[in-house]
């Protein structure tokens, strides 16, 4: 049993050594053997973790999403707090998230880029990476429409795809605009919640 902590030990180091490394020098310029010297060990011994650096790089987002994943399942699991607190809470902690990993998207756009570039399915990847964040909200969009805290008339999915486009704006912002603060995409998280609450 001791091995197999061993085993997901070394792999975590090395996912944390290869995401500084993926920062400091771009997805492209990143390669394998510079991921082994990074973490004092062969190019052989990596592999016995992970099979090429594009794998590692979609396990340092994988571990990112998990992390927030399992925030969100606790919050949307509460059901002492209100839908529109869950919905609060929640999309605090997306941005948090997003800011705190600002470095992540800076890689991660050109990544994307070069996907596309390759002929990969861009939109693909990208939807299957937040599938379960876009449920999570869903789940509580519907638990406060049911309760009528929310405007009934307004469908889920408008009211899902105006929230999550401020959650792309917040990401374009860090990727593109190299904005570190997400002041903006908090308040018109705010304005939006009081858009969609049900007039009392």
């Amino acid at each position: 049993m001791a091995v197999l902590i061993e085993h997901e030990k070394r792999k975590q180091e090395i996912l944390e050594k290869a995401f500084d490394l993926f920062v400091e020098e771009g997805y492209e310029d990143v390669t394998f053997q510079k991921i082994a010297d990074r973490c004092g060990i062969t190019r052989t011994t990596l592999y016995i973790y992970f099979k090429n650096k594009r794998e590692i790089f979609r396990w340092s987002i994988k571990q990112l999403l998990s992390h927030i994943e399992k925030r969100i399942i606790c919050i949307a699991n509460d059901e002492r707090s209100s839908a529109l607190e869950c919905l609060e809470k929640t999309l605090s902690i997306v941005l948090d998230e997003c800011e705190q990993n600002a470095r992540l998207f800076k890689v991660l756009l050109p990544y994307l880029l070069q996907m596309q570039k390759s002929g990969g399915n861009v939109k693909e990847i990208v939807e299957r990476r937040i599938v379960k964040l876009q449920h999570f909200i869903n789940v509580i969009l519907i638990r406060g429409r049911d309760s009528g805290e929310l405007d009934g008339k307004l469908p889920i999915k408008d009211m899902y795809a105006l929230i999550f486009s401020v959650v792309e704006s917040a990401v374009f912002r860090l990727a593109v605009l190299g904005e570190g603060n997400l002041a903006s995409s908090r308040s018109t998280i705010r304005f939006v919640l009081d858009g969609i609450r049900r007039a009392g």
